[in-house]
C-alpha cells in the first residue's frame, strides 16, 4: 500500500508536539566526546544522549538495537536487508558568544536554540520521526527501515566504522546532515604544512599565500572534475614547528590524483619541506541509482522544487557507507550556522524535513529492484 503525502503529513502534524518534546529531550543533554569510561566509549554524555534516543524508539515500537554504545538503532520491519537512516547526537564544543544557555533548548521565534540543534540533533528526530509517522499510518515495509544513531561524527567517525565492522551496511538510505537536494558525492580532504628556512619561507608566503586566488591556481594545483568542479584552498594558517613558522592549509579536493597535486606543490615550494598531514579521498556515488532518483523525487514532489541532484564540500557518515547519500536539512539558499554560537534550527524546516524524510522513506519502499550506488 503507497503512503500519499498528504496522509504524511497530517500524520506528523498530529505527532508535531511529541516530536518536540523529544527533541528538547536530546537537545538537554550536552553530548560532548569526553574520556572513555566502561560501556561508554565516547564518555558518560554521549552515552546518555544515545540511551534517551533508545528509550524514544523503544517507547513508539521500534525494534531497538545497541551496538556497544558506539551506536543505537529503532527499526521497523524485519528482515536482512534494510533502508537506514544515519544521525549524529554528538556535538562540538559550545564556545563563547551565546546569548541563551546551549543547552536549554530554548524555543524563540519559531527557532530552537542550542547546540547541536542543526547539527545534528533536529534533522534527526526529523528522520526518526518520518518513521514512526510511515509505522503509525501502517506503511508494510518491503524491507525494514532502521534509523541509526551515532555519537562520535563530530570528532572522527569511530561510531560509524564500528557499526559497519559489527552490522550489515544497508542497501539504500541517507544522512540527513548536510544539504538538500538529494547529494551523490563529497569530496575529499587533504591537509598541508609546509615549513623551512626563514627568508625561503617568507618568500614563498609573500609570493603565493598572499596572492592565493582559492583555486590553487597560484600554487600549480588548480584542477577541476565534472562532479565537484574546482579544487578549493581554504583554512591557510600559521603555526609553530619545532619552534619554526610553518603554514598548514586544507584542500577541498575533487576527483584528482593527490601525488600529482603533491609533486606541484613541491615543485612551486622549491627547498621547504611538503608535506600531507591528513588525506580523506572523494566519496562519489552513481547518481543514477535507486537510492539518489527516489529521493530527489520526494524532494522535488514535496517542494515543487527543480533544484536538480548535487555534490557537496561537507563530509558526513555517507564518506564511511557507500550506499547512503547526504540528504538536508539545509534548503537551498541557507547559510551553514552549524558550529557557531547561537545554532539554531527553524521549526517549520523541522516538519518540512520530516515530510521529506517520510515520503522519502516510502518512494524507497516501492523500490523493488536495486541500481546501486
Amino acid at each position: 500500500m503507497s503512503i500519499s503525502l498528504v496522509a504524511i503529513q497530517q500524520e506528523l502534524k498530529r505527532l508535531y508536539p511529541q516530536m518536540l518534546e523529544d527533541y528538547r529531550r536530546l537537545m538537554m543533554i550536552p553530548s560532548k566526546k569526553s574520556a572513555p569510561l566502561p560501556a561508554a566509549p565516547f564518555g558518560a554524555a554521549c552515552a546518555q544522549v544515545l540511551q534517551a534516543a533508545s528509550d524514544i524508539c523503544r517507547r513508539e515500537g521500534l525494534i531497538t538495537g545497541n551496538v556497544d554504545n558506539y551506536m543505537v538503532y529503532g527499526q521497523y520491519g524485519t528482515g536482512e536487508e534494510y533502508v537506514g537512516m544515519f544521525g549524529h547526537l554528538d556535538v562540538v564544543e559550545e564556545g563563547v558568544g551565546w546569548d541563551r544557555p546551549p543547552y536549554a533548548a530554548v524555543i524563540e521565534n519559531n527557532r530552537m536554540y542550542g547546540r547541536g540543534a542543526l547539527d545534528s540533533k533536529g534533522p534527526s528526530i526529523a528522520a526518526l520521526y518520518a518513521l514512526i509517522a510511515l509505522k503509525n499510518l501502517k506503511m508494510q515495509p518491503l524491507r525494514p527501515i532502521r534509523m541509526i544513531f551515532g555519537a562520535n561524527e563530530e570528532s572522527g567517525m569511530a561510531d560509524m566504522d564500528y557499526y559497519l565492522q559489527h552490522c550489515k551496511a544497508p542497501v539504500m538510505g541517507f544522512v540527513p546532515d548536510n544539504k538538500f537536494p538529494a547529494i551523490y558525492g563529497e569530496r575529499g580532504r587533504a591537509v598541508i604544512q609546509i615549513s623551512g628556512p626563514v627568508k625561503e619561507f617568507n618568500d614563498f608566503f609573500n609570493n603565493y599565500l598572499l596572492r592565493l586566488d582559492g583555486s590553487g591556481k597560484t600554487l600549480g594545483i588548480a584542477c577541476s572534475d565534472e562532479h565537484f568542479g574546482n579544487l578549493i584552498v581554504r583554512g591557510v594558517k600559521l603555526v609553530e614547528v619545532n619552534g619554526k613558522t610553518a603554514v598548514n592549509f586544507s584542500l577541498s579536493i575533487p576527483v584528482c590524483d593527490i601525488k600529482s597535486i603533491l609533486s606541484k606543490l613541491k615543485s612551486t615550494a622549491g627547498n621547504l619541506t611538503v608535506e600531507l598531514l591528513s588525506f580523506t579521498e572523494w566519496a562519489l556515488k552513481n547518481p543514477n541509482s535507486s537510492n539518489v532518483q527516489a529521493l530527489q523525487a520526494a524532494y522535488t514532489e514535496v517542494m515543487h522544487d527543480s533544484a536538480t541532484i548535487t555534490t557537496t564540500t561537507g563530509m558526513t557518515y555517507a564518506h564511511k557507507c557507500q550506499s547512503v547519500i547526504p540528504f538536508g536539512p539545509s534548503f537551498p539558499g541557507q547559510n551553514g550556522i552549524a558550529h557557531l554560537p547561537n545554532e539554531w534550527f527553524d521549526l517549520d524546516d523541522l516538519m518540512k524535513c520530516s515530510e521529506i524524510y517520510a515520503y522519502g522513506l516510502a518512494k524507497l519502499n516501492e523500490v523493488t529492484k536495486i541500481i546501486p550506488s
